[in-house]
């Protein structure tokens, strides 16, 4: 490749057939592209941009390649549910790409996370897509302030490794209730090292829904079982929705469920590198005014 000043354009929806695709030659951000893609299960180009670009033009240029190349598969969905739009181009791992994480760098089989297109339904996309903003914001904000990531599992990480606690319903009985928070990590700070669960909601469900999970997060802590997974004892629960309004009735909710001052409460609209870590922005059950997860030197 001589130069970007004439790029060719390429197809959107398709792949070219393989003797008709522009030469490329794999770089080491092409390959911790790939990796994250994996890691993430789902990225939009934004995302992908925001973690490892500094150009749009040369974000999309990348990953076009890397589509037509098969290291990722590239899928669009609607925006809307009753009128015709642009989709956004969302990245999912690719058969090149997964075999590229296996030869290279050594994943388990078990760690490669190829997606069916049955599973990348609307609602399932959007709520991913909601989760990894959150996610990417906090490792744009670790970088920022020279602070540690040190793990993030998601949901599917939970659902393969399962925890179960008990909790009694209406009538005093107990239920065995799984426990899968959308997502959980660790941000080492000099201050020491935070842990928070994610929980994200979009608003679409009924409140009614919401306090039971409350539920299962109060038994999981008082039983002791979170001590003994992540072998810690702090623990704080953030919970991001849509609206100011959507905010007050979910802290009503967790309240009535014998929520404490671990749950803490923003809005997706005020969630950024800037502020998600550092920022005063979080409603914290028990406390007055808003605060930031981690107190800057």
């Amino acid at each position: 490749m001589t130069g970007d000043t004439k790029r060719p354009r390429l197809p959107r929806h398709r792949r070219l057939a393989e003797d008709e695709r522009p030469p490329m030659q794999l770089t080491a951000r092409d390959c911790e592209v790939i990796r994250a893609v994996n890691e993430h299960r789902l990225l939009s180009t934004e995302q992908i941009e925001a973690l490892f670009f500094t150009s749009r033009s040369t974000a999309q240029y990348r990953l076009s390649r890397l589509f037509q190349h098969e290291f990722l598969d590239r899928h669009f969905l609607s925006v809307v549910t009753h009128a015709p739009a642009k989709s956004p181009a969302l990245y999912t791992l690719g058969k090149r790409g997964a075999q590229l994480l296996v030869d290279r760098f050594n994943y388990d089989r078990s760690r490669i996370r190829l997606l069916k297109r049955a599973n990348l339904g609307w609602q399932t996309v959007e709520h991913t897509l909601k989760v990894n903003d959150l996610r990417v914001a906090i490792t744009l904000a670790c970088r920022a302030a020279d602070l540690t990531l040190e793990t993030w599992l998601d949901e599917a990480a939970f659902r393969a490794q399962p925890d179960y606690t008990v909790v009694k319903d209406k009538s005093g009985r107990e239920r065995r209730k799984p426990v899968f928070p959308d997502g959980y990590f660790a941000v080492r700070s000099p201050q020491g090292t935070a842990r928070f669960f994610v929980e994200v909601d979009r608003g679409t469900e009924l409140l009614s829904r919401f306090a039971p999970q409350i539920a299962v997060y109060e038994a999981y802590v008082d039983s002791g079982q979170y001590q003994e997974r992540f072998e810690a004892r702090s623990l704080r629960i953030l919970v991001v929705t849509t609206t100011a309004r959507r905010l007050s009735s979910l802290v009503r909710v967790t309240q009535g469920a014998g929520g404490d001052r671990k749950y803490h409460f923003a809005t997706f609209d005020q969630i950024s590198p800037a502020t998600v870590l550092t920022g005063a922005i979080w409603r914290r059950l028990e406390t007055d005014g808003l605060t930031a997860l981690i107190a800057e030197e």
